[in-house]
């Protein structure tokens, strides 16, 4: 069982520009409540304490995370909140120990293991993140992973904080974790799009063993953004993973969550841009008319979006032969030329398009009622 722990919110915290009200904030929790995540991390409480959207997510049954950094002070600002588990992050490449964090290997290690006991010391579950995780020492990334399960870690975060991870890298580092820890926890992975490769490290860290996904709707945060918890899902889905997700809400919940935060979506991003299930090349609709599965990787019904067939200056009469047929229309040469001239001369009129809906009765209208 694949689960996902949402991070829209504090990640689309970190975003320059985007500034999310309590509202905004409530209503997205609203709209992950519908998708049943695993969990939601919903702010990091020694920036920004949020304490009012933990009661919201728990009173909607998610249970919550909050973000700190290994020291007391962060610790106990997550744990004024009340959340169901505090994240505790440190760095583990030698780059960012060095010029991030100014500490050694084995002084991030022994922070680690005294904030993670810290949180389970309070009756709180606890959770390691390794930053940086895939320009990490492989064998380093282990003794942390070990030390913090040792010390009451629930589960390691492997985090490809700069996005620099290839799909080789993270099955490897993903692989030995899951390896040092076994049993004793779960292993999540965490991955950033800034080489537009998010979705597939997510995927690829699933594959070498991760039962836990981190993901943000639409990919929103920090640079190029995370991966997209709608892509991720739709990947594992496709090729038959189990997941604790709703995934029968995941567009039009992925697409609230946007207009809520007043975010832009690409019209050709995956799963939620608005051309993500638009088809008006003849060839396309033509064959989509007699099967639907042609030109589509999946079926959109099983995500809540639907396909929309096109109609107008690229149709061509394939797609009208195959419409007039549809409709029980005998598809004559002279038929087929003059659906053809009607569907050009009103998307023309139309300034676009025109959906099948629109076509249809379009070419009932003309043909006649028995249509």
């Amino acid at each position: 069982m694949v689960e996902f722990k949402d991070l829209t919110l504090r990640e689309g915290s970190q975003v320059p520009d985007l500034r999310i009200s309590d509202e905004q904030g409530r209503r997205v929790i609203e709209s992950l409540a519908r998708l049943d995540v695993s969990c939601v991390e919903l702010s990091f409480p020694r920036a920004q304490e949020r304490a009012g959207w933990y009661r919201h997510a728990d009173d909607l049954g998610l249970r919550t995370a909050a973000l700190a950094r290994a020291t007391p002070g962060d610790v106990d600002a997550a744990l004024a909140v009340d959340p169901d588990e505090v994240e505790i992050i440190i760095t583990s490449s030698d780059v960012q120990l060095e010029h991030a964090l100014g500490k050694s290997r084995d002084e991030a290690r022994a922070l680690l293991v005294e904030n993670v006991r810290r949180v389970t010391g309070a009756g709180t579950t606890a959770g390691a993140t390794l930053m940086d995780a895939m320009r990490a020492d492989v064998d380093f990334l282990v003794e942390c992973a070990r030390a913090a399960v040792d010390a009451g870690a629930a589960h390691v975060t492997l985090a490809d904080t700069t996005g620099a991870g290839t799909t080789d890298r993270v099955h490897t580092v993903v692989a030995a974790v899951g390896d040092a820890i076994g049993d004793d926890a779960a292993v999540a992975i965490h991955t950033h799009d800034d080489m537009g490769v998010a979705t597939a490290n997510a995927t690829t860290g699933v594959t070498a063993g991760a039962t836990r996904v981190d993901a943000t709707i639409g990919g929103i945060g920090e640079r190029a953004g995370n991966a997209p918890l709608e892509e991720v899902a739709v990947y594992l889905t496709e090729r038959g993973d189990d997941l604790h997700l709703d995934v029968d809400e995941l567009v039009p919940a992925a697409q609230s969550v946007h207009q809520t935060l007043d975010v832009d979506v690409s019209p050709d991003k995956p799963v939620i841009g608005d051309r993500a299930y638009k088809h008006e090349s003849g060839l396309h609709t033509a064959a989509m008319l007699r099967e639907p599965w042609t030109y589509m990787p999946f079926d959109p019904s099983t995500y809540g979006a639907s396909n929309q067939l096109l109609f107008g200056e690229e149709t061509g009469r394939g797609a009208v032969r195959a419409l007039l047929e549809s409709l029980d229309v005998d598809a004559t040469d002279e038929s087929v030329a003059v659906a053809l001239e009607e569907i050009h001369d009103r998307a023309a009129r139309a300034d676009g398009p025109l959906s099948l809906e629109e076509t249809r009765e379009l070419l009932t209208d003309r043909f006649g009622t028995d249509a």
